[in-house]
């Protein structure tokens, strides 16, 4: 292949980069460049020498590896030149191949350009800004709802030494009417010698009537009579305390804006509608399936699509034998996995008319009459469901159940 190429591996405030105007014909042997203006200047400069010597437009490429490769993706691609990203896992396996084990970053970039001539991988098609922000607005949503979820249980442990027994007053302990509660009187004797007109106007935030407060105040002193808590370093632990009520209702703050502004540009993704007709898609969910799939030109096949979201069968045969217990593989979008397992557990849930989804809800237990753990049902529904939206993205139709 006479394709001029300037391959790029890619580390954190640096790169090395290889500059090829065929396989077997290196124009600049592996020189690093430091991700700055300048630098990328000469870099221009590279690839306009390339251009001119070879008589062809020059390709970039570089391994895909996350929050490093964005930036060098965008600028080049920025600057009119064609963008390639590869599976690290491809640069891995010629690495493997290689009799001695050497690894470096001017070896690593002579070895992307090979695999580049091997395997003629096509170029990088960047999605529609819209979805880009929609993909970053789910992917921070999800972060911050780990963060979350870790800090309730820091806040709950503390709370079970501040105040033993104040859970069972609230369904949701950490909702913004409970945390208000919390920040005025942390501890049952604070509660015990609170207004009584004070902790049910707080109470009333619930939107609840006022006959329900009060019965809900009731039995919030009840609790605090009968607590017992941990009296060596209270001070300390109602500051704690209070830090990570402050904590929680920033997160919950920022969670609700994220909420908003993925919901705005999802309503304005025609796919996003067409989505939500299948039982079991909620609004988030949907947000999160437009977000990582993207484009579903993309993938020519519901097999592209499938290993896009690590669904595929990790195949596992040498010689006569054959594994029985082939494992989905978890090489593709975590965070597309996660959308399809979250819309496949609640189509598949049982509601007073039946379950939601009814085409899932069969397929799922066919797969359990099997003799198919839960789980692996479960997975199997996603798949399923991942082959339903194909269909349905491809052809424009909504939903029906079958």
């Amino acid at each position: 292949m006479n394709q001029p190429v300037l391959s790029i591996d890619v580390a954190k405030g640096k790169s090395v980069a290889a500059a090829f105007l065929s396989y077997h014909n290196c124009l600049y042997k592996p020189f690093t460049f430091h991700h700055s203006q300048e630098d990328f200047q000469r870099v221009l400069a590279v690839l306009e020498e390339l251009k001119s010597v070879s008589g062809q437009e020059p390709k970039v490429v570089l391994e895909a590896t996350g929050n490093y490769s964005k930036p060098l993706a965008s600028f080049f691609a920025a600057h009119g030149y064609s963008v390639v990203l590869l599976n690290p896992l491809l640069t891995h396996q010629l690495k493997q191949k290689a009799v001695r084990k050497v690894k470096t970053d001017p070896i690593d970039a002579m070895r992307i350009a090979h695999v580049f001539y091997l395997q003629d991988p096509q170029p990088h098609v960047p999605l529609d800004e819209t979805v880009q922000q929609l993909r970053v607005f789910c992917r921070q949503y999800q972060h911050w709802t780990a963060l979350y979820g870790q800090t309730q249980l820091h806040f709950r442990a503390v709370l079970d030494l501040l105040f033993p027994g104040y859970d069972q007053a609230f369904q949701k302990v950490c909702n913004r009417t409970s945390l208000e509660l919390l920040s005025r009187f942390p501890t049952p004797a604070e509660l015990l010698a609170a207004d009584p007109e004070e902790v049910l106007n707080l109470l009333l935030s619930n939107r609840r009537g006022r006959a329900w407060n009060e019965t809900k105040r009731q039995q919030l002193l009840e609790i605090a009579r009968h607590s017992l808590p941990d009296l060596h370093g209270i001070e300390a632990q109602k500051a704690v305390l209070r830090s990570y009520i402050h904590l929680l209702q920033t997160y919950q703050d920022c969670m609700d804006d994220l909420l908003r502004s993925m919901q705005t540009l999802a309503e304005s993704i025609e796919t996003y509608a067409l989505l939500r007709t299948i039982p079991g898609v909620g609004p988030l969910t949907a947000a999160m399936l437009v977000a990582e799939i993207g484009d579903i030109k993309r993938f020519p096949s519901v097999k592209q699509l499938t290993a896009f979201a690590g669904l595929d069968s990790a195949v596992h045969e040498s010689g006569t034998f054959k594994s029985k217990k082939n494992r989905i593989s978890k090489r593709g979008s975590s965070y597309l996995r996660t959308a399809l397992y979250q819309a496949t557990v609640a189509g598949i849930s049982k509601q007073i008319h039946g379950p939601r989804n009814s085409t899932l809800f069969q397929f799922y237990q066919q797969k359990r009459d099997e003799g198919k753990p839960a789980k692996v049902a479960i997975v199997a529904a996603s798949h399923k469901l991942l082959r339903i939206i194909f269909g349905m993205w491809n052809s424009g139709t909504a939903f029906q159940a079958h």
